[in-house]
């Protein structure tokens, strides 16, 4: 009986761990998604911003 509870322990700390480390591992993934968005936005308002002057002349 006490080697089921002792299993069941380390079964339920692994899974509790791995659900951590996949949060983390996915928080870290969304922020580097949207960094890269910015970035392409960036980009985006820059070229807007260079054609701009040249559509007025």
């Amino acid at each position: 009986m006490d080697l089921f509870v002792f299993i069941i322990i380390i079964v339920g700390m692994s899974f509790l761990f791995l659900y951590f480390v996949i949060k983390y591992d996915l928080k870290k993934k969304e922020l580097e998604l949207e960094n890269k968005k910015l970035d392409l936005e960036n980009r985006k308002l820059e070229l807007h911003s260079e054609n701009q002057p040249e559509e007025r002349n």
